[in-house]
């Protein structure tokens, strides 16, 4: 029996390590044939034998040992160590030729795979026979020996993981696949990060997540390998929509059996790692190959209220870079950990769901809930997600309240009842109720009875919330009406907007606007709110023009219209009548133009009384913009903002635009005349003969802004606001330098770039939408613009005198745009691609465009600019400049933090008062009006800079600038001028004027002559782009580039006056002739011009005779021409041939006889012509005769013309 017992624990070790063998992958035993030895040292003895064929005694026999070294699957090294018996002197040299000489086993094997078959392959060596014998049997042992290199194939896949096999190493075994009744959302995108086994769509069997298999052969043959060659098309149809998607490649691994798997070309960044179990089963590890990151910033919003089950947690932040989850765990403080599926558990990436058994179904599928009962009473600290960007743990800190079954109901009641019955079951003994009401007063539930302030109740629906003191339970709602048949509102047409009927308060409207809950227009309704709603009244009681119903309606079209509120008995009911537009210009104040722009603080007037570091308030948000100087801001501000001066009286005027620096178009038509006197700094304005005295000026707004406005409301519209209306004058600025005055003609239509919307408000103001992006300028007659931005010299500016903290330049090729700026808006990205904030500015507070030194748009630290909390302003910035006639102009920049400019204190203004002093030596008589005027305008600004400095109100920066715009000034002065004629050099802006008694002659166009030359002047300036003919007294002359060279001959184009000969650049009218012209070929003028109308033969003195057709020399003729001057030639290459005797073929005229290039008609005999002779009659081949031709005393026979031999 103990044998018995021992034989049996013998067997089950056998067995047991059978078992082993067959299950890992270890090496195995016995390298046979081309099996491959595992890696490490293997040693074999053999004999060296004598035989009887070993007659001599020069060696002796002896043992060998041969130790065989494999390393990656090669023989790395071979040692044979001769033993007992062997003597130097008599084996060595048999033993080296066997060994380690060129045909020695150690020479011929190393390197090569460690094999039987290697070893077998190497012949035994002739003159060392019985040593190589044996050390080969030796070699052959110790191979033989050696275990089987392991044949485990280590890889990563994608592998199709069950549910409940992924979870089990997160601590929760029993997650069950998803059933659904859906069948589309499981195989939708939805369920990205899952994969389902039922192509019905029936299920959601688990996660699709990269595995590590240490042998690949234990899925192969197996389970589903999927290739990339694999293909599965899944059809489905959502929201009533079809769509068939293709799954190509490891994707089709979403609609595959569970194990299914695609081999990974690299090893994924994480993985789980697989497991066979001794039943052939799977497990899977925990995620390896990377930490999990802690999220500290996500937040989170947890309800036990849920469409898709009992409780649901709302994630915030999570990372922009998880593109698909697959998969969530909830883990708890007690200890437990929860698995989350797809579509049912696990919706959108962020919103997780969970039944516990109250809530079991959801869109028709039935909800797993029982692994998620226990999670009832417990606080969940953690959150795990499993995502394509890793692994993310989220720290909570969320008691999940105890649910149990219940009832709870409250009757609908009059809402001037007081009361209502309350009807609630199901309470635990230890649940300690209370009661709240949302938006009711005095809200009490007593003995099943709800009371509440009758007084205050609006009607409506209501939610009664019951919560546990003690917050062990989930809270228990219901909601109720409170009614009424009160009627609150009524139909305003001129807003087209629902107002308070008479006796109704505004709250009340407001309430009964928040409880619409159907509209129905021409008998189709529209749910006000959830999902596919359309909103067809607004908060504030407007209609949403805008909505789908009114989307293609046409002026005049009625709709009837029947709103259904909450709360309220009676429906109510009215007829909407698609208006009619009016479109026009509008002078819109800054707050209410950005009201509806998406900015920061859009809408608010509000004022600040903080001073920038330029001395003015403009800190505020969109308030009116105050300037006291009597400068430029009167003219820059003109172009396209709505200025207005005060008096010291109080009087205001309004200029539209200026002629000069001192002479203003009035908005009533009048001129007003500025004048200041640089001694007092007192500056008049005189209107109409009456003299008044300079206060200040404020910029309103924006002058031309284009609107749309319901054609009812026009009247009342024209009446609040000032309003050009298409077909009238646009006007603005004053011209200096690069910015240019302008008028234009309004344009208005619905296409135009930049249109607002007009509403009419129920309290009668209006208010205007959002700027629309459109194709059309708004002028008559003029295509909408685009700036080049590329060549505008944008440049970011590191410090500024105007208050800002950013500036941004552009100080090329600006004058039209920024005669045409009317707003700027700046987008700040910071270090990404999305816009962190937009900011809206005003003219003077931020913009401003020089006459020469730019566009300056700047950014002031404000109530209109606020930077996000965490940046400090540098990094990309998108500015839009908005303008007049222009597409909306994008800047890009990016800012770095040198560029942020705070204002420094005054430390030096000795440049600045040298600049005063040098303007103030200067003679107002030497220059002219306008470059006077300008200085003026400076000086006045330097000098107000300089008397701030001791109040601290200005800044180093400040100064600088004022100094650079006066010396600015001085050198830009023009010096008074009488003369009369073509300037011998340019003006300050580059021009090159012809004067008449000093002033710029606009009405001159013609040719003049200056100590340079002679130019072609039109409007008052030479047109150095003109290129053409110009009459003057002394004939016609070709200019080109706006100058006459005098070495231009030959062929000149004029666009009004055709083709010349010019002959040093004067038309040569006694010219006629041909014309070699080298860039436009040979042509027969006539007179000077080109004879186009000529065809025939010419003869030019110099060219002798040519061919001409339309004009032009015709080098590819080659024939008779007649001409009815010259008679018949024969032409070749366009030229007469006079050197050609003899017959001529051509295709018009025949065969003709030519003598020195011209037709002999009066020729009458025989004339060789292609190796035989022909008869010739009057110069003409004679086809048509036959007979005997007498030439030269011999007869010869003619048979149709040829000569017969």
């Amino acid at each position: 029996m103990k044998r018995k017992k021992i034989s049996a624990k013998v067997w089950a070790s056998i067995m047991a390590a059978a078992m082993v063998m067959s299950t890992c992958p270890t090496a195995a035993f016995a390298v046979t044939a081309d099996k491959v030895a595992a890696d490490g040292t293997y040693t074999a003895t053999r004999h060296v034998y004598r035989t009887i064929e070993d007659t001599d005694d020069e060696w002796n026999e002896y043992d060998v040992d041969v130790t065989v070294s494999v390393k990656d699957g090669k023989i790395s090294d071979i040692t044979a160590t001769p033993k007992n018996g062997y003597v130097e002197a008599d084996n060595s040299s048999y033993f080296s030729k066997a060994y380690s000489k060129k045909n020695g086993i150690k020479t011929l094997l190393t390197g090569k795979d460690a094999t039987e078959d290697t070893i077998n392959g190497w012949s035994t060596v002739s003159g060392a026979t019985r040593t190589s014998k044996a050390i080969k049997e030796a070699a052959l042992e110790a191979i033989q020996g050696a275990p089987e290199a392991s044949t485990a194939q280590e890889a990563y896949v994608l592998m199709n993981i069950p549910y409940a096999d992924f979870y089990a190493a997160e601590g929760d075994a029993d997650v069950d696949a998803v059933s659904s009744a859906t069948k589309m959302k499981t195989r939708a995108s939805l369920a990205a990060g899952s994969y389902h086994v039922n192509s019905d769509g029936t299920d959601i069997s688990g996660i699709t997540f990269p595995v590590k298999v240490s042998d690949l052969a234990a899925l192969t043959g197996k389970y589903t390998q999927i290739t990339d060659e694999s293909k599965v098309d899944i059809t489905t149809s959502i929201k009533g929509k079809e769509s068939t998607t293709t799954y190509s490649g490891k994707d089709a691994l979403f609609e595959s059996g569970n194990y299914s798997y695609y081999v990974l070309s690299e090893a994924p960044s994480y993985y789980k790692e697989l497991t066979v179990n001794e039943d052939g089963s799977f497990s899977f590890g925990t995620v390896k190959g990377t930490e999990a990151t802690t999220l500290t910033d996500v937040t989170g919003s947890f309800s036990t209220s849920s469409k898709y089950g009992d409780y649901q947690l709302n994630l915030d932040g999570l990372p922009d870079t998880i593109n698909t989850v697959y998969g969530v765990t909830i883990s708890t403080k007690e200890g437990d950990s929860y698995g989350l599926r797809h579509v049912e558990n696990i919706w959108k990436k962020t919103k997780l769901a969970w039944s516990t058994g109250f809530v079991t179904e959801a869109h028709g599928s039935k909800l797993s809930y029982a692994d998620y009962v226990s999670m009832m009473g417990q606080t969940i600290n953690k959150v795990t997600y499993y995502t394509d960007a890793g692994v993310y743990e989220i720290p909570m800190n969320q008691y999940v309240p105890v649910k149990f079954a219940n009832t709870i109901a409250v009757e609908n009641a009059s809402a001037d009842a007081g009361k209502t019955t309350v009807t609630i079951t199901g309470l635990p003994k230890d649940y300690d109720a209370q009661y709240t009401v949302e938006g009711l007063k005095n809200a009490e539930v007593k003995n099943g009875i709800l009371t509440f302030d009758k007084d205050s109740a609006a009607p409506g629906q209501y939610t009664l919330r019951v919560t546990d003191k003690n917050a062990k339970y989930a809270e228990l709602s219901a909601s109720f009406e409170l009614t009424t048949d009160k009627a609150v509102v009524a139909y305003d047409n001129a807003s087209d907007s629902l107002v308070a009927v008479e006796g109704a308060s505004a709250d009340e409207v407001t309430s009964y606007i928040k409880n619409i809950k159907t509209v129905t227009v021409n008998g189709k309704a529209y749910n006000a709110s959830g999902k596919g709603s359309v909103k067809i009244v607004n908060e504030d009681g407007t209609l949403n023009e805008e909505a789908a119903p009114f989307k293609d309606a046409k002026a005049g079209d009625e709709f009837e219209i029947s709103v259904k509120a909450t709360g309220y008995a009676n429906d109510f009911s009215f007829t909407y009548v698609a208006p009619e537009y009016t479109y026009v210009y509008a002078s819109v104040p800054y707050a209410e133009y950005y009201a509806n722009e998406d900015v920061q603080n859009a809408g608010s007037a509000a004022s600040s009384d903080v001073m920038d570091t330029n001395g003015e308030y403009d800190k505020g948000a969109f308030d009116t913009v105050t300037r006291a100087t009597a400068n430029h801001g009167l003219h820059r501000g003109s172009f396209q903002q709505d200025v207005v001066i005060y008096d010291t009286d109080g009087n205001t005027y309004e200029p539209i635009s200026w002629t000069d620096g001192n002479t203003a178009i009035l908005s009533n038509g009048k001129t007003l005349v500025k004048a200041s006197d640089r001694a007092t700094g007192i500056t008049t304005l005189t209107v109409d003969g009456k003299t008044s005295t300079y206060d200040h000026y404020v910029i309103k707004g924006i002058k031309y802004v284009p609107v749309k406005v319901k054609s009812k409301n026009l009247e009342a519209f024209k009446a609040a606001y000032s309003v050009t209306e298409n077909g009238e004058t646009l006007s603005g600025g004053y011209s200096e330098n690069n910015l240019k005055s302008y008028t234009a003609v309004a344009d208005v239509n619905e296409n135009t770039n930049g249109l607002k919307t007009v509403s009419l408000n129920a309290d009668g103001t209006f208010s205007f939408s959002a700027a629309q992006t459109g194709t059309a300028s708004g002028l008559k007659d003029t295509e909408l613009k685009t700036a080049d931005v590329a060549n505008m010299g944008v440049e970011v500016v590191d410090s500024s005198k105007f208050g800002d903290f950013l500036r941004v330049d552009l100080k090329k090729n600006y004058g039209d745009l920024g005669s045409a700026m009317q707003s700027v808006e700046w987008t700040y990205y910071g270090s990404g691609d999305t816009a962190l904030a937009t900011y809206g500015t005003k003219f003077a507070a931020d913009n401003w465009m020089h006459k020469s030194m730019g566009i300056q748009l700047g950014l002031t630290d404000s109530l209109r600019c606020q930077l996000p909390q965490g940046t400090d302003g540098t990094g990309k910035w998108v500015l839009t400049i908005h303008a007049l006639g222009y597409t909306d102009t994008k800047v890009e920049v990016n800012v770095t933090a040198d560029d942020i400019h705070i204002a420094t204190p005054v430390s030096d203004t000795s440049k600045l008062e040298a600049a005063i002093k040098a303007a103030e030596a200067l003679n107002k008589e030497d220059y002219t009006e306008a470059s006077w005027s300008n200085l003026e305008a400076e000086l006045a600004e330097a000098k107000e800079d300089l008397a701030t400095v001791p109040t601290g109100k200005t800044s180093q920066e400040s100064i600088d600038e004022s100094t650079a715009h006066l010396n600015a000034a001085i050198a830009e002065l023009e010096k008074v001028n009488k003369f009369t004629g073509l300037a011998n050099e340019a003006a300050a802006d580059g021009n090159w004027y012809y004067y008449t008694d000093g002033d710029v002659d606009e009405e001159m166009t013609g040719l003049a002559a200056n100590a340079n030359g002679w130019f072609y002047v039109k409007d008052g300036k030479v047109d150095f782009s003109y290129t053409g003919l110009v009459q003057n007294e002394s004939g016609w002359w070709y200019v080109q580039n706006g100058a006459i060279s005098f070495a231009a001959t030959g062929l000149v184009y004029d666009s009004n006056y055709g083709w010349w000969y010019v002959n040093g650049s004067a038309i040569d009218f006694g010219y006629t002739g041909l014309v070699n012209d080298s860039t436009y070929g040979w042509w027969y003028v006539t007179g000077g011009a080109v004879n186009f109308g000529y065809t025939g033969l010419v003869n030019d003195s110099t060219y002798g005779w040519w061919y001409v057709t339309g004009g032009a020399v015709n080098f590819g003729y080659t024939g008779l021409v007649y001409d009815s001057t010259y008679g018949w030639w024969y032409v070749t290459g366009g030229v007469v041939n006079f050197g050609y005797t003899g017959l001529i073929y051509d295709s018009n005229y025949g065969w003709w006889y030519v003598e020195g290039g011209a037709v002999n008609f009066g020729y009458n005999s025989l004339v060789p012509y292609g190796g035989s002779w022909w008869k010739v009659t009057g110069g003409m081949v004679d086809f048509g005769f036959t007979g005997i031709v007498n030439y030269y005393g011999t007869n010869y026979r003619v048979v149709n013309g040829q000569v017969q031999f």
